[in-house]
């Protein structure tokens, strides 16, 4: 096992969030430096910011501000790994069951993929097509809560080639609208709206 296989990175969440963004797992870059989606290929910061989510492009060591916003980060597997496709089975059974856990305790009112993968596992949806956008469902209901609303992106890893550049960071847009249609953005935060 390498160094930075040992390293996880922490969780931004408090109770009364807009939205908490859900990676797969930490990437290597990642792990080493110890922020979420470090490595500079990585378009995740930059479709915060294009997408207006927040007034500029903060940066990786800056995840912590993300609360500030109202937003949280984690990811489905702690486990940092090269590549998503070195997880195995029982690494995603147990992220989904802590991941479920974590949303159901702290109830965002939107969960964000960052992939199409994070969102199969988290759900449960193994097969079939899914839509990118906002899903027709909520996920992660108790018996008192509602569920959050789930909102879908393409990956923003550098290593995503099924969508391009203009393709992911377009889905930021939408998920920054889709908040200020519903009030939850406040007006300085559209700085970097490029619709």
């Amino acid at each position: 096992m390498e160094e930075f296989e040992q390293r996880g990175l922490p969780t931004y969440i408090r109770r009364g969030l807009k939205v908490l963004f859900c990676g797969i797992n930490p990437g290597r870059i990642s792990a080493i430096k110890g922020y979420h989606y470090a490595n500079p290929a990585n378009l995740f910061w930059r479709g915060l910011y294009e997408g207006g989510l927040t007034p500029r492009q903060l940066l990786p060591e800056e995840t912590a501000e993300l609360l500030e916003y109202g937003y949280g980060i984690t990811d489905l597997v702690a486990r940092p790994t090269r590549s998503s496709g070195d997880l195995t089975a029982k690494d995603f059974e147990a992220g989904r069951e802590q991941f479920v856990g974590l949303v159901q305790t702290y109830q965002p009112r939107f969960v964000c993929f960052n992939g199409v993968t994070a969102f199969r596992y988290a759900t449960g949806l193994l097969k079939g097509s899914v839509p990118l956008g906002l899903q027709e469902k909520r996920y992660f209901e108790t018996e008192a809560w509602e569920g959050a609303e789930v909102f879908l992106i393409p990956s923003t890893s550098g290593a995503n080639a099924g969508f391009s550049r203009e393709e992911r960071l377009e889905k930021f847009a939408e998920l920054g609208e889709l908040l200020r249609e519903r009030g939850w953005l406040e007006h300085s935060q559209t700085a970097g709206l490029t619709l």
